[in-house]
């Protein structure tokens, strides 16, 4: 593994959260990448348990609605969560290191999202966790397990990141405090497909049209059609208007799952 690029990745993700941008993607990629691994997940759960959370995964299939939810009310029974929520201790582990994978596979969490893409090896870090909001990373194999180099390596980014999430989470609760104070309640926005949701993910990252056509396997003239009725929906007229409405939006409570589709 280069550490180094494993670094900078983890800087550049600090650097998205700090300047308020979206981060999951670009992270969650470079992770899948450089570590090399059959699938990376960056799990965004704000307002736990009540609302569900907002996955972003590479190299795996989509997640459903119903899927999520299932996670979402068995995740504390998941060996790495179950110590995270008993010894508040947020370092990287293997499943491995709770239990062996003939148990694993026993558990809600493994047959109701994982036995269908036979990820047997996962490899968890938690970046920011409060009572109501977890941040996490995932990284996941089929055939071997993770090393104690790559336990260690991926502790490393652990540092940077958590405290831009810390950062961020205070400025968020400094701006909603602004608001709540001196703006009316914003009206509610209908809601967004998943694959609307797609298309605003890789537009905030900078993908072009046809890049963000290459990306999810469709013409883009699709994607020219998935922005005219976000325009419609957000009220607005052009890409960079859309993607700031977007951004906006707090978390609803209906499960998120962002697949970003790997070029061929």
């Amino acid at each position: 593994m280069d550490e180094s690029r494993l670094l900078r990745c983890g800087l550049e993700a600090a650097e998205a959260l700090v300047r308020n941008e979206p981060f999951e993607i670009s992270l969650a990629e470079a992770l899948y990448r450089i570590v090399g691994a059959d699938s990376a997940v960056v799990n965004v759960w704000r307002g736990r348990p009540r609302a569900a959370p907002s996955l972003t995964l590479v190299g795996q299939s989509p997640r459903t609605a119903a899927e999520l939810e299932a996670w979402a009310r068995q995740f504390a029974g998941h060996p790495y969560f179950a110590h995270l929520l008993a010894t508040g201790d947020p370092r990287p582990y293997r499943t491995s290191d709770f239990m062996p994978f003939h148990l694993f596979r026993q558990t809600a969490v493994y047959r109701k999202l994982l036995a269908r893409d036979q990820l047997r090896h996962q490899l968890l870090m938690t970046l920011h966790l409060t009572d109501q909001d977890l941040v996490f990373v995932a990284l996941l194999r089929r055939l071997h397990n993770f090393s104690d180099g790559e336990v260690g390596d991926l502790e490393q980014l652990r540092g940077p990141l958590s405290a831009a999430l810390a950062y961020r989470a205070e400025v968020r609760a400094i701006q909603t405090k602004i608001r709540s104070d001196s703006l009316p309640a914003h009206p509610t926005e209908p809601g967004l497909t998943s694959r609307e949701n797609q298309v605003l993910a890789l537009i905030a990252v900078g993908c072009t049209n046809d890049q963000a056509a290459h990306r999810l396997g469709i013409s883009t003239r699709t994607i020219r059609k998935h922005l005219e009725a976000v325009f419609a929906k957000a009220h607005v007229s052009s890409r960079a208007a859309a993607v700031a409405w977007w951004l906006r939006q707090a978390p609803g409570d209906s499960p998120q799952s962002t697949v970003v589709p790997q070029a061929p």
